[in-house]
């Protein structure tokens, strides 16, 4: 899946924002510190608040590793 990793200050700016039809941005946190949004969140910004665009591999198992 692949994400946007936003700045600390974006995704505190956006935190409970409404992008389109009354769905909320809903910035999470990733384990090293950096805010990511989803794709459909992202696409209602300017490229400048995009700090990089991140495939993310979700590990729900260790197992898994």
């Amino acid at each position: 899946m692949v994400i946007a990793i936003i700045s600390a200050d974006k995704a505190h700016e956006l935190k409970g924002k409404v992008f389109e039809n009354e769905i909320l941005y809903n910035p999470n946190q990733l384990e090293d510190g950096r805010w990511f949004i989803s794709l459909p969140e992202a696409q209602y910004l300017n490229a400048s608040d995009i700090v990089e665009l991140f495939d993310f591999v979700r590990v729900d198992d260790e197992s898994e590793i």
